[in-house]
């Protein structure tokens, strides 16, 4: 009882604090869920391809802040388009955003998006909240029983599948576009790429309703988010400066395309349409 009486306190110093799950419990989270993931999606396993991914990769994560992440990246053999990090620095792309990209800067820019959500911790904030919201998430019990956290992070493994492809809010969407310009510079890559990238699938969601609706669920697109990612490469200068002089393409990045669509069809891509069968006469 006497234990009991700090519970109540600490579930709103939770909340105040965001309520993300601790570091530790980040990281072996995350750790659980991707291999799980990586046991049930249809991951590329060509070496090659794992290869150029990850040359690509290594021009963003040494900018990283967050020490304690190793950053691992995976394709998924799947023609949706879309994107998504799991807590503790797994980046997961699809072969269909990878399709759709048109250099090197673009494929760049969403790592870089993906990185910001792992550098900013929103699953593990979405996490927290939501394992503070469960009905007997038991502070009282973790300290009373001495669990040291094991349950709140048993519950949180039930619940990340939901999150990981949840919505975030705007802002934190806004903050993540801002850490892929910072990175991108960083790494002196062109961050007009994030930019392009955004308009070349709005530019497609027009002209083919629905055909990137994964992206658009995780990833919600706006005029004015994509107009706040260039206003803020415009107020950059070194930003600015690598519109015209930064890296816009790579081998590496031409070798993953190619490469990838040479890939055995995706289990959920839509047969192409058959012409309809002439009248009979």
């Amino acid at each position: 009882m006497r234990l009991a009486r700090y519970a109540f306190p600490a579930l709103c110093a939770a909340f105040a604090a965001g309520c993300a799950i601790s570091v530790q419990e980040e990281l072996r989270l995350g750790q659980s869920y991707a291999a799980q993931l990586d046991r049930e999606l249809p991951i590329v396993r060509d070496p090659a391809i794992q290869t150029d991914l990850d040359r690509i990769a290594a021009r963003l994560t040494p900018f990283s802040q967050r020490r304690e992440v190793t950053y691992q990246f995976r394709i998924v053999n799947s023609a949706v388009v879309n994107a998504f990090a799991v807590p503790g620095g797994y980046v997961y792309v699809t072969r269909g955003l990878i399709e759709h990209a048109g250099a090197m800067d673009e494929l760049a820019g969403i790592l870089g998006h993906e990185i910001g959500h792992v550098e900013h911790r929103h699953s593990a904030r979405q996490i927290g909240r939501a394992q503070a919201a469960q009905v007997g998430i038991g502070i009282t019990q973790v300290l009373t029983e001495g669990r040291r956290g094991a349950d709140v992070v048993n519950t949180g493994a039930a619940i990340t599948g939901n999150l990981v492809l949840a919505r975030y809010s705007r802002e934190q969407e806004e903050e993540s576009d801002r850490t892929a310009v910072a990175l991108t510079t960083a790494a002196r890559i062109n961050p007009q790429g994030i930019v392009n990238f955004f308009q070349t699938l709005q530019r497609v969601e027009g002209d083919r309703p629905g055909a990137l609706e994964s992206f658009f669920l995780s990833h919600p697109l706006t005029a004015t988010r994509i107009e706040a990612t260039q206003a803020l490469i415009a107020a950059t200068p070194a930003a600015q400066a690598l519109v015209t002089t930064g890296e816009h393409d790579a081998p590496e990045f031409q070798r993953l395309k190619a490469a990838v669509r040479r890939l055995p069809p995706p289990a959920d891509a839509k047969p192409p349409s058959q012409p309809p069968p002439p009248p009979r006469r």
